[in-house]
């Protein structure tokens, strides 16, 4: 399991899309991604900061954007 929000970008990259998460801590590094502007996601139910990210139950990753290549060739060149 990727340590990091953007580790989790770099196991994301060549992943047929959508890709379909239920685990929480993945919850989280899309989430992070998604506010990052890095990827397009859905994450179910709506996003509600107050909330924990453990009453998530999935996330759909369906791209990674161009910031998020940016931010890929950025970390790992």
């Amino acid at each position: 399991m990727p340590a990091t929000p953007i580790e989790y970008l770099l196991e994301i990259e060549h992943a047929k899309f959508p890709d379909h998460v239920r685990d929480p801590e993945l919850i989280q590094a899309i989430a992070i991604l998604k506010a990052l502007g890095c990827v397009e996601a859905d994450i179910s139910p709506p996003l509600d900061l107050c909330s924990s990210f453990r009453n998530y139950e999935s996330a759909v990753v369906v791209k990674i954007t161009s910031e998020g290549i940016t931010e890929l060739a950025l970390a790992y060149g």
